[in-house]
Parts: structure tokens; C-alpha cells; sequence
């Protein structure tokens, strides 16, 4: 299978690629918001049941909250992994439990540990960007605009529960996408995939406009792109020929490390 060529996806952050995005969403915003939600809602109930028994509860196993508590939690085994490689008894014993040698497992923290400063960073930004745009924008849900008769946009809106621009959810599918693209860069088109049915899914929900959808995908796309573009690829390269353990292994340090 090919991999998928990451300096094509940095192309996303340019400033014309914004233009365009900005200048679709107004187009979907202004004329197709409406008529394709009302589409919907004439669609069979195996879609609607397809989407909120399925693809719905996916979205809240994929918590964003859930993988930054992860990140974190690795991140701060980092923070005191020099102290256990300098103390040789404790060395020894986590080389002979997982046989990695202690330059291994020093450089495999560290590596990891800056992965998951990405994925931290990422969704954090991301979802500040996100609410904050809510916020300002103040565009309705549709069940609140269609059914409660409120105003399509309201600047500056303080109820949160009222704002759907841009979607959150899709913002936190797509950049858990391009997260998983850029490192592991296999299965590109079934991972767009799944991220575009949990944005569209929230249409089906009455929670979102498709402008919402279309908005949040490039929001939660960009952010993890643009931050590798400008913070983590010079860093990661740094590790391309120093001996790194694989995620099982990784994974299997990590045990190891709670109980020395």
C-alpha cells in the first residue's frame, strides 16, 4: 500500500487553500444549508438508525478529552525518565525486562513523548479555536433556528448549547484523522472516511448545518498539519536513524516502568 505523501497535506494550511474554504462555506452557508438538512430529513430510517446507533456512540468513544488524559499521562512518564536511566540498578533490570538497551529506551521515550505532545497540543488548540469561533459567530442549531425561531446568526452568543459554527465534533474527527495520517500514513481514504460519517452524523443528530461540517473538517484538519509543519517534523526527524522501539514494545516499556 502507498503511503500517504505528507508534503501534499501541508498544502492545506496555505493561505489560498483558506480562501477557499472560507469562500464554500459562505456558499453552503448561504444556499444549501437549509435545503440539504431538510434533504435529510426525508432520507429512510435505516440512514437516520445507521447514523445514531452506530456512528454516533463511535464519536463518543473517540473522546478528545480521553486521548489528551492519555497523552499526558505518557508525557509525564517522560518527565523522569533520565532519573531511572541513571540509576543503573533500576536500568539494568527494565533492559533486561523488555530488551531494549538503555539508549533505546531513552530515545523511544523521548520519541513518544513528542508524538504525544502533538496529539495534545493539537486537540487542545483545536477545540480552544473551535469554541471560541461558536462564540463569536453564534450560529444557531438547526432545531433552534427551524423550531424556536431564533436568529440564524448571533454575535457574541453566550449560550454555548445555542452555537453550532463551527462543529465540534467534525473538528475532533478530522484532527484525530490527520493524526493518524501523518504517523501512520496507510489507509489515508478509510480514515477520511470515517471522520466525514462522523461529521455528517451530526447533521442526522438535527445538531448541525452542513456549513458547520464542512467548516469544522478544515479547522481540525489544519491545526495538527500546521503544528507539525512549523513545531514537530524538524524533531522527529531527529529520531529517523536512532533505534526506536515499536508501539508494542513501547508499550510493553511503559509497563514495566510502573513497577520499577
Amino acid at each position: 500500500m502507498k503511503k500517504t505523501d505528507i508534503s501534499k497535506i501541508e498544502d492545506l494550511t496555505s493561505l489560498k487553500f483558506l480562501v477557499i474554504v472560507l469562500f464554500f462555506s459562505l456558499i453552503i452557508f448561504n444556499f444549501l444549508d437549509i435545503f440539504i438538512y431538510e434533504l435529510t430529513r426525508n432520507l429512510p430510517k435505516i440512514i437516520f438508525s445507521f447514523f445514531q446507533n452506530i456512528i454516533d456512540p463511535f464519536s463518543d468513544i473517540l473522546d478528545p478529552l480521553n486521548i489528551i488524559i492519555l497523552c499526558l499521562i505518557i508525557i509525564f512518564l517522560n518527565s523522569r525518565i533520565h532519573l531511572l536511566i541513571k540509576n543503573k540498578k533500576k536500568c539494568k533490570l527494565l533492559e533486561e525486562k523488555t530488551g531494549l538497551s538503555s539508549e533505546e529506551i531513552l530515545n523511544s521515550f523521548t520519541y513518544y513523548s513528542t508524538i504525544c505532545k502533538h496529539w495534545f497540543w493539537s486537540l487542545s488548540i483545536a477545540g480552544i479555536i473551535c469554541n471560541i469561533m461558536k462564540y463569536i459567530i453564534g450560529v444557531s442549531r438547526p432545531k433552534y433556528f427551524l423550531i424556536e425561531n431564533y436568529e440564524r446568526i448571533n454575535f457574541f452568543n453566550l449560550e454555548h448549547k445555542v452555537s453550532s459554527f463551527p462543529s465540534g465534533h467534525t473538528q475532533a474527527a478530522f484532527t484525530l484523522a490527520l493524526l493518524l495520517i501523518i504517523y501512520i500514513r496507510n489507509f489515508t481514504l478509510i480514515i477520511v472516511c470515517i471522520a466525514c460519517l462522523m461529521g455528517i452524523s451530526r447533521i442526522f443528530m438535527s445538531m448541525h448545518f452542513p456549513s458547520d461540517i464542512f467548516f469544522g473538517a478544515y479547522l481540525g484538519a489544519v491545526i495538527p498539519i500546521l503544528l507539525y509543519k512549523l513545531e514537530y517534523k524538524k524533531k522527529l526527524k531527529i529520531f529517523e536513524k536512532k533505534k526506536i522501539a515499536i508501539f508494542k514494545e513501547f508499550l510493553k516499556l511503559i509497563y514495566w516502568k510502573l513497577f520499577i
